[in-house]
C-alpha cells in the first residue's frame, strides 16, 4: 500500500547481528528484501509488491533476536535487558540519526516551505520511534491521508523494530517467570508457548483490523507482531533448521521460499488488503528460506546466496534502506521535476555510495569503539540526546511554520474584506479584474497546504454508522438553518456558507462522512463502508426530519464515480438502484417541505498537491492549470438534480476556477486546492458571496 497518496514505504532491515549470528543465507535474504524494497520505490509499476520486504525483515529480526536471547538464557538463565538494549542502540541509532540529520539539512536547503511542516513532524516522530503510529493515524484521517510522502516516512518500520526490541525480551522473561512459578516445562517450552500465543493473537488482530481499518493496520505494531513471532518460533525449533539427512529437502525449501517471495513481490499489490491473511505468503517464503539454511549441494541456492555482490548488499542493507528513500523524495525538488530513469539510476548509485560511507564512518566505528562498547550509560545517553536534539529542532521548525501560517491567515482575512479581485471574485466579469491567474509576489504555498478551513474532526470515518453533527454560525436563534451533507468536499464548502451566512444569522449544520454522499439509505453491496454509509444516511435522514428548523439541505460530494454512490465493486444495476434511492431521499425531504440543493463537484486536478505543484515552478502565471475537459467530470448527484428539477436545484462552481479552456490551481492570488482536489479554506470563503447567493435564491424558489 502507498502514499502520495503514495504506497507506504516498506520496512527497514535490521542491522546485521555480527559474526556471532552470521549466516550467509540470512544475509542473502536481507539482500533480496532490501533490493525488492528499493526497486519497488524506484519503479513501483515494475515491482508492485516489493513492499513485502517489510515482512521478510520482520521475520529475520524475530529469528535472530530470539535466537540470541535464548542463547543468553541458556548460558546465564536470564537476559541482561540493559546490555541488550544498549547493543541495539549502538547498532541502529548512529546511522538512523545521521540520515535524519542529513534529511533536515536537505529539507531546509532544497525543499520549499510547503513541505516543511509534514516533514518536520515526521522527522521528530521518527527520532522518537513513533513514526508508525503517526502514519497509521494520519492514514485513517482521510484529509491527512492526502499528504505527500515525506523524507522520514520509511522510518515507520524502524519504529516497529525498536518497539519489538523493547518488548520482546520482556515477553521471553515473562514466559520464563510463569514457567518457574508453575514449575512446569523447560524454559524453551515456555517461550515456545508464549510466542505461539503472540503469533495466533497478533495474526487474528491483523486479519480483523485489516478488514476494518486497513490503513491503520498496515502500520500498527500489534498487526505485525506475529511476523516477528514466526521468525522467533523458527529459532526455537532448531531441528527444522539443521539435519544433514534432510539436505535435499532443505535445499528445495530455500528455492521454494525464494519463489514464494518472488511471487509476492510481483503479484501482491497495494490494492489488496494488507497485512492480514495475505501477509502469510511472504512470511512463509522468508520462513522457508531461513529454515532451509545453507547447503553444500550443487543445485542449492547457497551458491547464489554466497556470491560476493549478494553478501555485500546484505551487509550494507540497513544503510541502503535508510538512504534510498530521502534521496527519492528530495530528487524532484533538486531536479525541478519528476525523475526519469537516468535520475533513478543516479539515486540508486548514490544510495550505495552513502551506504558504504555511513557503515564505514558511522556504524562500524561507534559499534566497536573501546569504551563505548562497554558503557551502557553512553549508549542510553546517546539515544536520549539524539532524540531530544532532533525532536527539538523539528519542533521549533514546526512552530515557526505554524506562526508563519497564522500570519498568512490574518493577511488573507484582510484581503477577503478589502480586495474585490481576491480568490474566486477575480473570475466575476463585473469585478473588472485584469489578470485572474497572475502569481502574487508574496504567494504562501505553505499556508495553502494547511488551510483546511473547517475542523477535520467534523468528517466521520468510512466505518461510522451514527451521525455526529457540527454546527457553525448562529446556533441560538438562526434566521436560516442550512444542513450541508456529503464527504470531504462538503466539508470544504462550509467556509463559503459560513462567510455568507455570518452577516445573515445563518446556522450551518455539517454532516460529513468519508466515501458517502449521505443520500442513499437503502441496501447496497456488502462492503463494510457501503453498509456503514447506508446506516449513517438513514440515521441522518431521521435526524433532519426531527429538527425543529431546516430551511434547506445542500448535498456536496465527490460523486463522479459509482464507488461513492453504491460501494466499491458495484454493478450497473447497483448504481441504478442507488440512484433511485437518492431520488426517493430527495422526495422525502421535499414532502417534508425541505428544499434540496446539489452543488457541482469541484474539478479534480493533478496527482501532486496544488501547493507543491506551484512551489516547484517560478512561472508568473498559474503553472499547474489543466485542460477543462480533462478535469470537469460528470457528477452523478448533479445529473440526478438536472433530471429531477422538481425535487432538487443545482449550483455550478467550475466557473470560479475555470475559464473556457483551462481549470486553474491559482485564482485571484489564492491557491485553489490544499491538495489535488480539496478547496483551501481561503478560496472557499472567497466563493461565499456567490455560493451563498445561489443557495439563498434556490431556497426562495
Amino acid at each position: 500500500m502507498t502514499t502520495t497518496r503514495t504506497q507506504p514505504t516498506a520496512a527497514a532491515p535490521a542491522a546485521p547481528e555480527g559474526k556471532r549470528a552470521f549466516r550467509t543465507d540470512v544475509q542473502a535474504l536481507r539482500a533480496v528484501a532490501v533490493m525488492a524494497v528499493v526497486l519497488y520505490h524506484l519503479w513501483p509499476e515494475r515491482l508492485p509488491g516489493g513492499f513485502v520486504g517489510v515482512d521478510i525483515f520482520f521475520v529475520i529480526s524475530g529469528f535472530l533476536i530470539t535466537q540470541h536471547l535464548m542463547g543468553e538464557i541458556s548460558r546465564t538463565g536470564r537476559v541482561a535487558l540493559g546490555a541488550f538494549w544498549a547493543r541495539r542502540i549502538r547498532r541502529l541509532l548512529p546511522a538512523a540519526f545521521t540520515v535524519i540529520a542529513v534529511s533536515l539539512v536537505l529539507l531546509f536547503a532544497i525543499m520549499p516551505r510547503v513541505t516543511w511542516q509534514e516533514n518536520l513532524q515526521q522527522l521528530g516522530a521518527s527520532a522518537a520511534y513513533v513514526e508508525n503510529w503517526l502514519l497509521g493515524f494520519d492514514a485513517v484521517d482521510y484529509l491527512a491521508a492526502e499528504n505527500s510522502a515525506t523524507l522520514a516516512q520509511h522510518y515507520w518500520s524502524l519504529s516497529v523494530e525498536e518497539q519489538f526490541y523493547v518488548v520482546w525480551p520482556i515477553v521471553l522473561l515473562a514466559a520464563l517467570a510463569v514457567a518457574r512459578l508453575l514449575r512446569r516445562g523447560t524454559p524453551r517450552t515456555a517461550v515456545r508457548w508464549a510466542l505461539f500465543a503472540v503469533f495466533v493473537g497478533s495474526l487474528i488482530v491483523s486479519v480483523v483490523m485489516t478488514a476494518r481499518s486497513p490503513e491503520l493496520a498496515f502500520f500498527a505494531t500489534p498487526t505485525r507482531a506475529w511476523e516477528f513471532a514466526a521468525g522467533g518460533l523458527l529459532a526455537l525449533f532448531p531441528n527444522v533448521v539443521a539435519g544433514a539427512r534432510l539436505a535435499s529437502l532443505r535445499a528445495a525449501m530455500s528455492w521454494v521460499g525464494l519463489a514464494v517471495i518472488g511471487y509476492s513481490a510481483f503479484f501482491i499489490t497495494g490494492s489488496l488488503p494488507f497485512p492480514g491473511v495475505i501477509a502469510l505468503v511472504p512470511v512463509l517464503g522468508a520462513v522457508l528460506v531461513i529454515a532451509g539454511g545453507t547447503s553444500s549441494l550443487g543445485w542449492s541456492s547457497s551458491r547464489v546466496a554466497g556470491l560476493r555482490p549478494v553478501q555485500w548488499i546484505g551487509d550494507y542493507s540497513y544503510s541502503i534502506y535508510l538512504w534510498h528513500w530521502p534521496l527519492i523524495i528530495a530528487a524532484p525538488w533538486l531536479l525541478h521535476g519528476a525523475t526519469n530513469w537516468v535520475a533513478k539510476l543516479g539515486i540508486l548509485a548514490l544510495t550505495l555510495v552513502l551506504a558504504v560511507l555511513t557503515k564505514k564512518l558511522v556504524e562500524d566505528p561507534l559499534r566497536s569503539k573501546p569504551g563505548v562498547k562497554q558503557r551502557r550509560r553512553t549508549a542510553f545517553g546517546f539515544a536520549a540526546a539524539g532524540t531530544v536534539v532532533i525532536v527539538l529542532v523539528s519542533g521549533l521548525g514546526f512552530v515557526g511554520v505554524q506562526r508563519s501560517n497564522d500570519d498568512a491567515a490574518a493577511r488573507a482575512q484582510v484581503s477577503l474584506q478589502q480586495d474585490a479581485c481576491f480568490g474566486a471574485r477575480a473570475m466575476v466579469a463585473s469585478n473588472g479584474c485584469s489578470d485572474p491567474f497572475a502569481r502574487p509576489v508574496d504567494l504562501d504555498t505553505a499556508f495553502a497546504a494547511s488551510d483546511l478551513g473547517t475542523d477535520e474532526s467534523c468528517q466521520q470515518t468510512a466505518q461510522a454508522t451514527e451521525v455526529i453533527l457540527c454546527r457553525f454560525g448562529e446556533t441560538v436563534a438562526p434566521a436560516k438553518t442550512i444542513v450541508v451533507i456529503g464527504n470531504s468536499h462538503a466539508l470544504r464548502l462550509v467556509p463559503a456558507l459560513q462567510y455568507y451566512g455570518a452577516s445573515r444569522d445563518w446556522q450551518i449544520i455539517l454532516a460529513a462522512k468519508t466515501d458517502c454522499t449521505g443520500a442513499s439509505t437503502s441496501a447496497v453491496p456488502g462492503q463494510s463502508s457501503a453498509d456503514a454509509c447506508v446506516a449513517w444516511s438513514a440515521d441522518l435522514q431521521r435526524q433532519i426530519l426531527a429538527m425543529p428548523q431546516v430551511d434547506g439541505v445542500v448535498f456536496a460530494s465527490h460523486a463522479s464515480a459509482q464507488d461513492y454512490l453504491a460501494g466499491v465493486g458495484a454493478t450497473v444495476d447497483d448504481v441504478s438502484a442507488a440512484k433511485a434511492d437518492v431520488v426517493q431521499t430527495w422526495s422525502t425531504l421535499e414532502q417534508a417541505g425541505i428544499p434540496v440543493i446539489v452543488t457541482e463537484d469541484v474539478p479534480g486536478m493533478r496527482p501532486e498537491p496544488g501547493p507543491e505543484c506551484i512551489a516547484m515552478s517560478s512561472a508568473a502565471v498559474d503553472p499547474c492549470a489543466l485542460p477543462r475537459a480533462s478535469v470537469v467530470v460528470p457528477n452523478l448527484l448533479t445529473e440526478l438534480a438536472q433530471q429531477n428539477p422538481s425535487l432538487a436545484d443545482y449550483v455550478t462552481l467550475d466557473q470560479y476556477m475555470c475559464d473556457s479552456e483551462l481549470c486553474h490551481s491559482l485564482v485571484g492570488g489564492v491557491i485553489v486546492y490544499s491538495d489535488s482536489h480539496h478547496l483551501t479554506g481561503t478560496f472557499s470563503r472567497s466563493l461565499g458571496d456567490y455560493l451563498g447567493a445561489d443557495v439563498e435564491a434556490a431556497l426562495a424558489r
